[in-house]
Formats: structure tokens, C-alpha cells, sequence
């Protein structure tokens, strides 16, 4: 059986993937990974790496967990098997020549994470469903079943996908590689995607529609038939 590691998003948890997470232990074996509370990339990489076993593995990141992904992929050719980046970023903030976050959108959220920082995580639970509140109750309950992490954790994270750029290692990638986005995500802009593919011309790429930042929650259908399809086709 396949083994599938999952990655999780900017101040989330593992529990987050809930029944999506037990869809998936049916056809594969699923390590659930929390994110080692580091402030430099390299560092979290491999302290997840070196808590897995010796063997290949397949790596799943959503968000900010896609950055780690592409970082582990990138240091570990002989260890991963394919890649799937879920509503992530290699370059997080917009540059001149790449798709991202506005700079001043970025700084703007930081500075109210530090004024209010609980009210500030419930609107960013908001925004992620992006136009879908018949899921929040349920991304609300999944988010309680761990501690929320402390304020300088979240920034010192913030601070790492502000300043990680990780197109370089996208070009250099040679694992497949896929990307799943959405065309009303409202962090991950959708012209990323032709960015990914020209960067790397054998990703596979699914622009859905209407599954915002959360799409393991809003279509968990449509992300199984893609994983599924990404991994019967790797190595």
C-alpha cells in the first residue's frame, strides 16, 4: 500500500483533514503530520522527514504544508514518489513576476493576528471557505480539537511564508507533480496555476470551481479522483 503523507495549512492541525484523511487510509497507507514548530524551512523538512521510516513516500501539502512539500520533494528526490500541492504557493507573496498575495494585504493581516489574534483566525477560517458558509460549522469544529498555537508561533510562520521562494526547486523537481486549485480561492490566486506549468511543464493541474481554499472539505470527491489518478500514475 502507497504511503501518503499529508501537510497542513498555516495555523491549522492534522485533525483538519478529518473524514477526508479516512477516505483516503482506504486505499493508501496516511501519515497525518503536525508541523514542527520551527522558523526555518529546512529545519521543519526535516524534522518530518526523519520521523518517517526509511522508506519512498507520496506527499500531500495544502497551503502552507504545500511549501513544506515542495521543499521536502526538492531535498529528497530519492525519498518521494509525487507531489501534490492543495491551494499552495511556491512564492506566497505576489512579486512583479509571479501570482500571489498583495504585500500590503499580507502586512495588513499580520498586524491584526497581533491586535486580536482569536478573532483574526474565525475570519480567516471565514475566508477560507470563500462564499461557502454551509461548511464553516464543520471546519469550526475540526479547528477546536487541538490547542490553537501561540501568537509568536503563527507569526513566526507568517514570517516564513512571507519570505520562502521555492520556484527554484520547483524547476529543478524531477518527482511528478501535481497542483489542485480553485478558480474563487481567495488566498491562492487561480493564474497561479499557468505559473506552476510553466515553471514545471509536466504538472498536473486542476482548476476547480468554487471549492475556495479548503477543497479537501468543499470537494473532497473531486480531490480523491485527482490524488488518485496522481499516484496510480507515479512510479
Amino acid at each position: 500500500m502507497k504511503h501518503l503523507v499529508l501537510l497542513h495549512g498555516w495555523a491549522m492541525h492534522s485533525e483538519m483533514w478529518g473524514d477526508f484523511g479516512v477516505q483516503l487510509s482506504q486505499y493508501y497507507r496516511v501519515t497525518l503530520v503536525d508541523l514542527p514548530l520551527r522558523d526555518n524551512l529546512n529545519e521543519i523538512s526535516d524534522a518530518i522527514v526523519a520521523e518517517l521510516n526509511d522508506e519512498p513516500f507520496y506527499l500531500l501539502g495544502w497551503s502552507l504544508g504545500g511549501t513544506v512539500a515542495l521543499d521536502i520533494a526538492a531535498r529528497y528526490p530519492n525519498r518521494v514518489q509525487s507531489l501534490i500541492l492543495m491551494a499552495a504557493n511556491p512564492c506566497f507573496v505576489a512579486t512583479k513576476t509571479w501570482s500571489g498575495m498583495p504585500l500590503d494585504i499580507f502586512n495588513a493581516f499580520v498586524e491584526q493576528l497581533h491586535a486580536n489574534p482569536n478573532a483574526t483566525l474565525q475570519r480567516f477560517l471565514i475566508l477560507q471557505l470563500q462564499g461557502q458558509p454551509q461548511f464553516l460549522k464543520d471546519v469550526k469544529a475540526r479547528f477546536v480539537l487541538k490547542p490553537t498555537p501561540k501568537l509568536s508561533d503563527l507569526e513566526t510562520s507568517l514570517a516564513l511564508l512571507k519570505n520562502s521562494d521555492l520556484r527554484p526547486m520547483l524547476k529543478k523537481l524531477t518527482c511528478p507533480a501535481a497542483a489542485i486549485l480553485s478558480d474563487n480561492d481567495a488566498l491562492v490566486p487561480i493564474s497561479v496555476g499557468e505559473k506552476l506549468r510553466t515553471s514545471q511543464p509536466n504538472l498536473h493541474l486542476t482548476i476547480l470551481k468554487n471549492a475556495g481554499h479548503i477543497p479537501f472539505v468543499t470537494q473532497p470527491e473531486n480531490c480523491l479522483n485527482v490524488i488518485h489518478s496522481v499516484l496510480n500514475d507515479s512510479r
